[in-house]
């Protein structure tokens, strides 16, 4: 774990004082001098899979290299920093049962070799994470809300009904321009099957339920067994790099299905696009969290707690 119980310290100040006097520091040392001794234990997705213990703060800076965009905006990238530490204590422990903490693919944070951009927003937010009701915020994060958030819940049914996981309109992301994607009938059925769907021929798919965010939250499939699937999981099972979101329109073609939507991802939370957009145009790191996660406040973990060292 990397915490066994946290103890925090609200802030008036933007950053933590620590971090001034690590700056100058190489950026490794100083990652690790700003982590004080807290690690988390990883299990990295290439090569041999290998379990490795990571200061904290280096763990974030990967993890923004990552999942962030490397040309956005310092605001955008300290913003998504955050996050990403908070995202890192609230699940500590999420492998428990595989003798780790955390994994680095989409099941819990994507890791890339660290840039010079996001060392430096992780040293400039070391050891800030977000709160709510005194303890740190379950949080969650996409690529791109094609204008509008999604509610966890209508991702997650059994999660927690999060007051600041809310589907909102974000103007920032409104005018994208809308994807396709063009698929035979004959390779969606396919894609279904594999995933467990049997019956005859599927001869029609239509939009049978969407969320408050305007997102499918289940299909009809004519034909299949059993007849109906939930949005995110006919999207996993297409593919989620091929079908993007869930914010989409279907409509049928003489070989098959053509999906128009917007945005990248599941839509809960700060939306990293549109992080991006806020701070080219002036908001601060604090704004935009405040946009995305409305209610939770900023506060620094405490040097006092011991992590795995």
């Amino acid at each position: 774990m990397v915490v066994a119980s946290i103890f925090v310290s609200f802030v008036a100040e933007r950053f933590p004082v620590f971090v001034a006097s690590v700056a100058a520091q190489e950026p490794s040392d100083a990652l690790e001098i700003a982590s004080a001794g807290r690690t988390v234990r990883v299990q990295r997705s290439n090569g041999d899979r290998r379990i490795v213990d990571l200061p904290i703060e280096s763990y974030v800076a990967q993890v923004l290299a990552g999942e962030g965009e490397g040309g956005a905006a310092e605001a955008a990238q300290q913003a998504l920093a955050i996050a990403i530490r908070t995202f890192m204590i609230a699940n500590a422990g999420r492998h428990r049962r595989e003798g780790f903490d955390l994994c680095t693919t989409t099941h819990c944070q994507i890791s890339r070799a660290a840039t010079p951009v996001s060392r430096r927003a992780a040293l400039a937010t070391a050891g800030q994470v977000l709160m709510h009701n005194g303890s740190v915020a379950e949080v969650f994060y996409s690529a791109s809300c094609g204008g509008r958030s999604e509610a966890a819940a209508e991702v997650w049914p059994r999660a927690p009904d999060y007051p600041y996981l809310r589907s909102v309109a974000d103007d920032v992301c409104t005018g994208d321009a809308p994807w396709t994607l063009d698929i035979p009938a004959a390779r969606v059925e396919q894609l279904l099957r594999k995933v467990g769907f049997t019956g005859g021929r599927l001869s029609d798919l239509r939009i049978e339920r969407r969320s408050s965010s305007g997102r499918v939250a289940t299909l009809h499939l004519t034909g299949l067994e059993p007849d109906v699937i939930a949005g995110e999981n006919f999207r996993a099972a297409i593919g989620a790099r091929e079908l993007r979101s869930t914010a989409f329109s279907v409509t049928k073609t003489g070989r098959g299905y053509r999906f128009t939507g917007r945005g990248y991802g599941h839509g809960v939370g700060l939306c990293i696009v549109g992080a991006g957009r806020r701070a080219a145009r002036g908001e601060s790191a604090v704004d935009i969290l405040e946009r995305y996660y409305p209610g939770l406040r900023v506060a620094t973990l405490s040097q006092e707690i011991g992590g795995r060292r």
